[in-house]
């Protein structure tokens, strides 16, 4: 009984002090807006604020009032080597300018691709013949290709390969023979390409190009 007693009187004491705590005892740092902060002359380095706009911690630097927590912004964080990205000659000094340059280098390279191969039949002439050129690509880009191979990450097969739909994508032929193609048309909505076929190719190995870009 005296050791019940006891933890009582113990857990009573405890409270009784969190409970003494005063809010007006607490130590604080200066607070100030952003525009008060700016407006601030004299400051040494290591000077320390609260920034009311922004609820973040600043500390002066020596030269600006920078901010102190890991989150920056990626134009606040400079590369160790500045160096020029995208070939306009200037030098790239921060994430955010490199991430700015790169960005329409690799946009616009990863909407680019080539279709898989496909065979015409050229072997003799006529007009108006179509071949869907969506299509093709779905056949072999698709989940549906039975002769597909994938690589095996241990027992793991690889995904499969993602596609786009038909509307998704713009069509091109970029080069086609003259002499055993005309009159080629390709329908934007289908990707459908309809040709005539007015010569035979020598060695059967006549090209045609197609291209493919994402929308």
């Amino acid at each position: 009984m005296k050791k019940a007693i006891l933890t009582l009187a113990f857990t009573s004491t405890v409270l009784t002090i969190n409970a003494q705590i005063d809010a007006n005892s607490l130590m604080g740092l200066p607070t100030a807006t952003t525009a008060e902060m700016s407006g601030i002359s004299g400051a040494s380095i290591g000077q320390c604020l609260y920034n009311t706009d922004d609820n973040v911690i600043y500390y002066y630097n020596g030269s600006s009032w920078a901010r102190a927590t890991d989150d920056q912004a990626a134009s606040e964080v400079n590369s160790d080597t500045p160096i020029d990205v995208d070939g306009d000659g200037n030098t790239e000094s921060s994430v955010e300018d490199v991430i700015q340059d790169i960005a329409p280098i690799t946009s616009a390279s990863g909407r680019i691709f080539y279709p898989p191969s496909i065979a015409i039949d050229a072997s003799s002439n006529g007009t108006n013949r179509t071949v869907n050129l969506y299509q093709q690509y779905l056949n072999q880009f698709g989940s549906g290709n039975s002769n597909l191979v994938r690589s095996m990450d241990g027992a793991t097969p690889a995904p499969d390969i993602p596609v786009y739909a038909a509307n998704e994508l713009y069509y091109y032929v970029t080069y086609f023979d003259p002499l055993v193609f005309a009159n080629i048309s390709i329908n934007g909505a289908t990707g459908e390409m309809e040709y005539d076929i007015i010569g035979q190719p020598a060695d059967y190995n006549s090209l045609i190009n197609v291209v493919f870009v994402v929308k």
